[in-house]
This record gives C-alpha cells, sequence and structure tokens, in this order.
C-alpha cells in the first residue's frame, strides 16, 4: 500500500545518483521500497515461447535479442477477499539499448504475465520494440486469473485490485521499471512510449490523463476507454441475437437459444454484400472497402425477407436485432447507453462473429460478448458486484435502463464506481499536452467490441477544448474493414511506433500511414494490396490511374 502512494516519478536516491551500471543479477540491489525481484537472468538472442499461448498457435514464438530479463512484484498484500495480490511485471532490457521505454499495454482484464518483447500495433507484424532496441515492461495489473469460468474476474471482489487493474498498476509498473533502467544502463529513458490495442489502449489513455508526465508519447489502438459501458452494450446484443436466434433455430439440450445460430456465414456475407452496394463507390472507387464511412447511412430493413426466410434475405428478429444493435442501447430517457456503430464490410468475418455471437464450430456460448465482457460486467464493473458462472442467465436478467447505474455505483468498501476507475474519458489532458505528449488513435471501422465512432467522439471532445491545437497533439487513423485490433478483410499490418517516435522525436505530424493487406490472412480477397490511413477526417481517395492495388495511386483528401 505504501508504494501505491508513493508518487510514480519518486525513486531511491540510490537510483537516481547511479552512474555505474549496474549488472543484471545485481539489480535486486536497485528496486524501490515495497519491491521485490522475483527473476533476473540474462536470456541470449534467438527466439522465445511466449506466455499464455497455445504452442504450435500463430504468434506463439517470438524473436528476441539478447538482454536481461527481470520479473517482480509490487506491492505485495492481502486483499479483503484473503487472497494474495500483488503487481507483477516482466522486464527486458536489451544489450544493444536505443535509450527508449516502450511500455506495453494489456488486454482483456489481463490477469496473466506475458513476456515484454513490445507487440506492435495492427496485425501480423514480425518485429517487436525489443528487436528495435527498446526497454520494455509489461503489468499483470495486479491479480492472475483464477481457474473457472468466473476465474479472470474473481479480481473484482477486492477493491484495490480494481483500482490496479483501472489505473495503479501501469504507473507504479512504470515508476519501477525505469528506476531499474537507470540502474542497469546507468541513464534515465531518453524518451518513454506507450502502446497497446483494447484494454492497452484504455491504458495507454489513462497515461495521458491521470500521469501525463510519464509518457511522451502514447498509441491507443481500438481503446476500450469506456469499457463498462460497452459491457452494457455488449449484454445488450446478447439479448438482441438470442432472439434472432430462437428465430433461426431450435433451442440447445440446455433449452436455451443457440447464440451462434443469430446468424449463418451467408446471413453475413449477404449483409456485407448489401453495404457494399450501397456504400462502397461513396469514396468515388469500388474497391471492396467502405473508405466514405462516415457518409454510408444503410438501413438493414432493405434485407427483411417478404416471405419464408431464404438465403437471399434476413428474418424479422434479425434485422430487428441489427437495427438494434447498431442504434446502440439507450437508457430510460432515449439517451445513448455508450455508443452507435457502423455498419462496414467486415462483418461477415470470423473476428466479427466471434465476439457478437459465437460460431456454431465451437459450441453454442463461445462468444466473447457472453464470456469476457459480461464476465468483467458481473464482477468488475458494477457495484455491489454478482460473483456468477452462469453467464446467459446474468446476461439475460440484466436490463440495461435498470441495471447500468450499477457502473456509476460505490457501495462499502467499494470507495469508487468502475467508471471512476476504469473510464479513461477525461477530455482534460492539460498537463500532457504542456509536456509536449502526442496521442496516436487507430481504430477498425468494423470492431465488434469498441465502436469507432465512440473513439471519434472522444476526438471531438479534444477539438471541442484544444481548436486547432488538436491536431498537433493527438490524430485519428481510421481502418475500414478492419475488426477489433487486427483481422477482417482489411489493411490491418501498420507501422505505427515509427510514425509515433518521428512525431515525438522529430515534430513529423502523420498525415499518412500506409497499411497492407497481410496474405496469410484468409478474409482477404486482395492480398498484398495497400492503402493510406488517414488522419481523420481526411479519406484515402484514388488518384485516377494506376493501380488500385498500391497505395501510392491514393492520396488522403
Amino acid at each position: 500500500m505504501l508504494a501505491a502512494c508513493t508518487s510514480p516519478g519518486d525513486a531511491p536516491p540510490a537510483a537516481q545518483a547511479a552512474s555505474t551500471p549496474l549488472a543484471c543479477a545485481q539489480l535486486a540491489r536497485a528496486v524501490p521500497h515495497g519491491t521485490r525481484l522475483t527473476l533476473a537472468e540474462e536470456v541470449a538472442a534467438g527466439t522465445i515461447n511466449l506466455t499464455g499461448i497455445q504452442p504450435g498457435a500463430p504468434g506463439a514464438t517470438a524473436p528476441v535479442p539478447a538482454h536481461c530479463h527481470v520479473q517482480g512484484k509490487i506491492a505485495e498484500r492481502t486483499g479483503l477477499d484473503g487472497k494474495p495480490y500483488a503487481i507483477g511485471f516482466d522486464l527486458r532490457l536489451p544489450a544493444q539499448w536505443n535509450g527508449r521505454f516502450f511500455f506495453q499495454g494489456g488486454g482483456g482484464t489481463d490477469g496473466v504475465l506475458r513476456d515484454a518483447i513490445g507487440v506492435l500495433t495492427g496485425g501480423g507484424n514480425t518485429s517487436n520494440a525489443l528487436m528495435q532496441g527498446y526497454a520494455v515492461v509489461f503489468t499483470d495489473t495486479g491479480h492472475l486469473n483464477e481457474p473457472g469460468p468466473n476465474g479472470p474476474y474473481q479480481f473484482g471482489l477486492d477493491p484495490q485490485a480494481r483500482a490496479d487493474n483501472g489505473y495503479n498498476s501501469m504507473a507504479q509498473t512504470a515508476r519501477v521499471a525505469k528506476t531499474l533502467i537507470r540502474a542497469h544502463y546507468g541513464q534515465a529513458p531518453q524518451r518513454s512510449y506507450f502502446v497497446g490495442c483494447s484494454n492497452g489502449g484504455r491504458q495507454a489513455m489513462m497515461m495521458t490523463q491521470r500521469y501525463p508526465e510519464m509518457f511522451d508519447g502514447v498509441i491507443a489502438s481500438a481503446p476500450a476507454y469506456r469499457v463498462p459501458l460497452a459491457s452494457v452494450q455488449a449484454v445488450y446484443d446478447t439479448q438482441l441475437y438470442a432472439r434472432a436466434a430462437a428465430e433461426q433455430a431450435p433451442p440447445g439440450p440446455d433449452g436455451r437459444p443457440v447464440l451462434s445460430k443469430a446468424f449463418s456465414p451467408g446471413d453475413m456475407k449477404l449483409l456485407t454484400r448489401e453495404v457494399l452496394r450501397q456504400c462502397d463507390a461513396l469514396d468515388g472507387l469500388a474497391d471492396g472497402m467502405v473508405n466514405n464511412w462516415p457518409a454510408c447511412h444503410f438501413k438493414p430493413e432493405v434485407l427483411r425477407c417478404t416471405g419464408a426466410k431464404t438465403d437471399a434475405c434476413l428474418g424479422p428478429a434479425q434485422v430487428d436485432a441489427l437495427q438494434r444493435s447498431f442504434a446502440g442501447a439507450r437508457d430510460a430517457q432515449g439517451k445513448p447507453i455508450y455508443s452507435d456503430w457502423v455498419f462496414d464490410a467486415g462483418l461477415h468475418s470470423v473476428d466479427w462473429t466471434r465476439w457478437k455471437f459465437g460460431d456454431a464450430a465451437s459450441g453454442p456460448a463461445n462468444a466473447r460478448n457472453l464470456t469476457l465482457m459480461t464476465g468483467g460486467l458481473a464482477m468488475f464493473f458494477t457495484t455491489p458486484p454478482t460473483v456468477t458462472n452462469d453467464f446467459w442467465a446474468y446476461a439475460m436478467g440484466f436490463d440495461p435502463q435498470r441495471d447500468t447505474a450499477k457502473v456509476y455505483a460505490t457501495e462499502g468498501a467499494f470507495r469508487e464506481s468502475a467508471m471512476r476507475m476504469v473510464a479513461a474519458d477525461s477530455p482534460d489532458v492539460d498537463a500532457y499536452a504542456r509536456h509536449g505528449g502526442k496521442i496516436l488513435f487507430f481504430h477498425g471501422v468494423s470492431d465488434p467490441v469498441f465502436s469507432v465512432t465512440d473513439t471519434v467522439r472522444y476526438l471531438e471532445q479534444l477539438r471541442q477544448r484544444y481548436g486547432a491545437a488538436t491536431d498537433g497533439m493527438a490524430r485519428l487513423f481510421t481502418v475500414p474493414n478492419m475488426a477489433h485490433c487486427s483481422g477482417g478483410p482489411a489493411t490491418d499490418q501498420y507501422d505505427g511506433l515509427t510514425e509515433l517516435v518521428n512525431w515525438v522525436e522529430q515534430g513529423q505530424a502523420p498525415e499518412r500511414v500506409v497499411a497492407r493487406a497481410r496474405p496469410e490472412n484468409a478474409d482477404v480477397p486482395w492480398p498484398g494490396r495497400t492503402r493510406p490511413l488517414c488522419a481523420y477526417p481526411k479519406q484515402a481517395r484514388y488518384n485516377g490511374s494506376g493501380s488500385i492495388e498500391d497505395a501510392a495511386n491514393f492520396s488522403c483528401r
């Protein structure tokens, strides 16, 4: 607890005065009060197996340079639930250091101590920040997942664990990491960057708002910056798609609708074909991508069956589910609870459907909305928490108009609401702006988890506060057809880190980021295609000549 109360910038006098670098095995001498190292080892250049990824799965291994590998625990304690807690961290210090610090953001509700290799944004990146010479850290955010269906959410029963996951663990981890970097190299990092997607994107935004002098630049991709409210939307979606599933197929052995039957793969392809028919050419070029998505006012009712359901139309409950879901859940006064959504051309992808209603091949209740989002809402994002293994029953019994108030509630030992601890929605980044900090946002237009329009809405709040000065501090790049963080029939491979570093260190504000469609992505119909991602509200527009597969023939306008 004492460690949690110290200033994130504090370091012990010995570390601040150090000029002689400490060897990897000596770093335990430099840790701040309240921190304990559990590992300090030299790792040779080569390939490592990544923690938490099934061996043989894509991305299960990563190249690494020779480096010092450190793990430790900060603020070890016993929680109100009687369980042991600590902020765990993994830190890797390359032998050939470029003088920079990279904080690797997390995902979901974290609870896994992953390897700090410096995961880059987008899809299919073969390099990582550690290979590029960055000192990299990662944190489990103060808890480790427990076994069982609700194991990843048990930490929500402890108020301090909630606060650690929401904001405190990132600040404390960065403080310790910078202390150890200084001790190991004999000097502090010249520049510090935070890069993450989803919850990692939320964490990046949190740093700019709560700890504005800690980082010089952040990348917030598909940020979960209002995840408690997005989880309410996810439960609302599950209710809608359950009705559609009941219309399309008989119930499962448990008597419940089979959520994955809400829409067949053919239904989803029909939907995106119609989206393309109505909206593809709004940017002047029919190319399988909706670049001018703000102008797309798609109405799913055009696909409603006039008679029996066929492969060429959608049933009434399917159309109703789409209409209501994409309009967004509303409270009793008719105000949006979270956000509306965009009809885009990536809705048929596995990445989209798996989040919303799962897939039939993996069982009746495998949707990420029904597991991660519902579990988080029940046990972490609402007060008091609801302990449950039956996420289906919880989702079906949740009334958005009545129960959304629980994400703002406090009670007993839970003195901070989930929205206060977790949401990173303040447009007040005055101190970060004075520090010269930069923010890069990336967001897939076909993101099924966090709406691109909600990220646009945050950028607009910055513009209301800072006017034209916003462009010198924050820029958003939307990715047509891309799902959550990566995937979908999209140009989802891009280098955001180089753009951020050039902006922070050279003053080169990014106007366009070239992105590539990965040939290994089965959803991509045009492998190898490149396109410019443009700083919002500009869009990629074809110049009128040259191959439409080459970004060089497009301008941002």
